[in-house]
């Protein structure tokens, strides 16, 4: 029996013996090929590698070198070192768990067709196959000097030299979504490159777990400057508790597209809302910025044609918050910033400042002040985007000069000048409502560089309060401005006007009570001229009076609006009148008379007495060809005088009356004596339609007339042609060709009333 035990022994010595050489010199590499060729045709995807180690030791480890995994036209991996340690104990109670996997150099390449198949080729399944296993967990995986190439469509995005660790990875397989997991992730990279712009030394820091995400940072320096942030993401709700930009130059300026190109790649409505719309967003419920930083921003864009620059902008946003997807009118927050330099094409602030709230859908602009053309700028405002109503609490311009440059104003022809003014209160405006509570310009000096508006303005004060210049979306009328609260004041000491310079000019208009009351004066050199009036502005038509005078010792000043140097006047005028009609229809409601008075006119330059002469006497060469006076008009005294005799033009001691009603200015014939020949002016000027009603100007030479000057027609382009007492053809100046006259009176019969009209 001892024998049998002792042999017993031996023999469990020797399997013990056997077992342990066995497992020991055993090595997977033998099987290499047959294991690679079985994995290979039993996936899609293939593997390869070099060798392996293997460690017994605890924990149980396992090295793969040149390891490469790929997946054809869709992702490919090629890592120098694999390394994983696990632990087999767990096993025994239904768990997996990776101490650590380790990827050494990791080259990594993915396609966005990769994820996209995966998800289209999922399909509900249990989720354990496997009825003993229901965790697993990698206590740490770490991927070392790597990069990753990522093709999403025709746009590529590389991350080089990176490091990624993911710790304390569980997943409970019996709830094996994403959403269940729990994890902490730690990532670092030398440069981000992307179709935009390269991202340097990016960093990302986060946790998750219990369906809420932690985002304790991120971050990365590009544009110049670099970028952090932190933020929490929990039931549908994203909160970036801090956000900051620092030292960011952001410069773009793309090419202007022509119409064609405007019109084709006009973004539909759809378009226009992206923010609202992006797929990967729509899980969110709301999001909350606790504080954005700006810091030390530039920018140089163009906007819609104009240039804009913003130098060291630096900028508090706080308390953001907004449902999602975004909607405007219920956006909250505060801010403050303040920057160096903003430019829009010529216009510059600098030393800017401001601070306001956004409160649903109302934005407020508390205290805004800039230095601005080598002034000072107070503003503050509020806007309410749903109503798209602003007010303008107060604007302030203080010593400011400011040069109107050309592009500040509307290029336009007469004719759709002209059509713009008449129809000024139907123009839809570009808010619907628009209100002035105060705004005051202090000792500004204007100066036009525009053709169309040659003016300039020295020491000018302007004073506006509580103005309704926008309701409903349509610019309001004289009688809707003007309310019993409303207030006007203008001064400028200097103004000049095409070089006529008028001194100490000033507009009041405001009320007592409901009793309105407005002036205008302002002074020449020789002269002065005023307009006074009230308004009753509880009425119900708001009735207003008026009296207009004005007296010009020397009338000179005046020819600088020919904008001809060759051009100038001598003279005296006195004008006198009195106005009343209805501010609810102020031009078809004037009534009244004006009168004016002269001692003497010269026109310096051309003779218009040796002119109508050889127009009268000589017709087939001064008026069937026409002379410059039959081809452009009156306008050719002013306009070209040189082209005339050489001469003196004198009218004395003029005396006429313009009667005012409904809106239309009636000049009955009225003489204008001083030449041999006999000029009497007579007609009718609709200022409500903006349009000459057989407006005339007849030569005679009593007691039959020779030449009539006739301007009939809307403002913008009249209707202005010559007769001549031996011609049958009627010139038209506009077309520059004869008609056939109408029937006119003959030479013999005395001229009358009737035969003006």
């Amino acid at each position: 029996m001892k024998r049998f035990f002792d042999l017993l022994a031996i023999v469990f010595l020797l399997l013990l013996a056997t077992s342990v050489f066995f497992l020991f010199s055993f090595h997977p590499d033998r099987y290499k090929s047959d294991f690679l060729h079985w994995f290979n045709q039993q996936s899609d995807w293939q593997l390869n590698y070099n060798n392996t180690q293997w460690s017994l030791n605890k924990p149980l480890s396992i090295e793969v070198f040149d390891l490469e995994l790929a997946k054809s036209g869709q992702a490919a991996m090629l890592t120098k070192q694999a390394k994983l340690n696990f632990a087999l104990m767990p096993l025994l109670q239904g768990k997996i768990q990776i101490d650590s996997l380790l990827l050494e150099q990791p080259q990594l390449a993915l396609t966005q067709q990769l994820f996209s198949q995966t998800s289209d080729s999922s399909e509900p399944t249990e989720a354990n196959n496997i009825s003993w296993l229901n965790a697993v967990q990698i206590n740490q995986l770490l991927l070392k000097d790597g990069d990753l190439l990522w093709q999403d469509q025709q746009q590529s995005y590389r991350l080089e030299r990176f490091e990624l660790a993911i710790e304390d990875w569980q997943i409970d397989l019996n709830e094996p979504a994403p959403s269940h997991w729990q994890f902490t992730l730690h990532s670092s990279a030398q440069r981000l490159t992307t179709p935009w712009q390269d991202i340097m030394l990016p960093q990302l820091s986060l946790a998750y777990g219990q369906q809420q995400l932690v985002i304790e940072h991120i971050g990365a320096d590009l544009l110049q400057g670099s970028v952090y942030a932190s933020a929490e993401l929990s039931n549908k709700q994203l909160t970036i508790r801090e956000l900051a930009l620092n030292n960011f130059r952001l410069e773009h300026f793309a090419p202007e597209p022509s119409a064609q190109e405007n019109q084709a790649a006009a973004p539909s409505t759809g378009e226009q809302n992206w923010l609202n719309n992006l797929p990967e967003l729509a899980w969110l419920s709301s999001i909350q910025i606790d504080n954005l930083l700006l810091n030390q921003l530039s920018l140089a864009t163009q906007l819609q044609g104009h240039n804009v620059v913003l130098n060291k902008l630096t900028a508090e946003l706080e308390n953001i918050a907004s449902p999602w997807p975004y909607q405007a009118n219920k956006l909250r927050g505060e801010y403050a910033f303040i920057a160096d330099e903003l430019g829009i094409d010529h216009i510059q602030f600098s030393d800017l400042t401001a601070s306001g709230q956004i409160s649903d859908g109302l934005f407020t602009v508390d205290a805004l002040r800039s230095q601005l053309f080598k002034g000072q700028l107070g503003l503050s405002l509020s806007y309410q985007w749903q109503q798209q109503a602003l007010t303008l609490h107060q604007l302030l311009l203080s010593n400011n000069e400011i040069p109107i440059q050309p592009n500040w104003l509307p290029v336009s022809d007469s004719t759709t000048a002209n059509n713009q003014e008449k129809n000024l209160e139907k123009t839809p405006a570009p808010l619907q409502q628009l209100n002035i509570e105060q705004l005051e310009l202090q000792q500004v000096k204007l100066l036009s560089y525009a053709d169309q508006l040659p003016f300039s303005a020295t020491g000018l004060n302007v004073e506006l309060r509580q103005l309704q210049v926008i309701q409903d979306g349509q610019w309001q009328s004289i009688d809707q401005l003007w309310q019993p609260q409303s207030q006007v004041f203008i001064e400028a000491p200097e103004l000049a006007y095409r070089g006529m310079l008028l001194s100490h000019v000033s507009f009041d208009l405001g009320a007592d009570q409901e009793i309105g009351y407005f002036n205008l004066y302002g002074e020449l050199p020789l002269g002065q001229f005023e307009l006074q009036g009230q308004a009753l502005l509880d009425q119900e038509h708001k009735p207003w009076q008026a009296e207009i005078s004005g007296l010009l010792l020397d009338i000179s000043p005046l020819a600088r609006l020919a904008n001809n140097r060759q051009f100038s006047l001598v003279g005296d005028l006195e004008l006198a009148g009195k106005l009343r009609g209805k501010l609810n229809d102020f031009g078809s409601s004037i009534d009244g008379s004006i009168d004016f008075h002269s001692q003497l006119i010269q026109l310096p330059g051309a003779d218009l007495e040796v002119t109508l002469d050889q127009i009268i006497e000589s017709p087939r060469q001064y008026y069937e060809k026409p002379n410059p006076f039959i081809a452009s008009g009156w306008p050719v005294f002013w306009q070209d005088p040189q082209s005339l005799p050489k001469g003196i033009t004198q009218f004395t001691n003029l005396a006429l009356r313009a009667e005012l009603e409904q809106g239309k200015l009636k000049l009955a014939p009225q003489e204008l004596s001083g030449l041999r020949y006999g000029l009497t002016l007579a007609g009718e000027i609709d200022l409500a339609k903006q349009r000459y009603n057989q407006l005339k100007l007849v030569v005679a030479d009593q007691p039959c007339w020779r030449l009539v000057h006739t301007v009939h027609g809307a403002w913008s382009k009249p209707q202005v042609s010559f007769d001549h007492y031996l011609s049958p053809r009627r010139f038209s100046v506009d077309q520059q060709d004869f008609t056939r006259a109408p029937s006119i009176p003959q030479c013999r019969y005395p001229l009358t009333e009737e035969s003006l009209q």
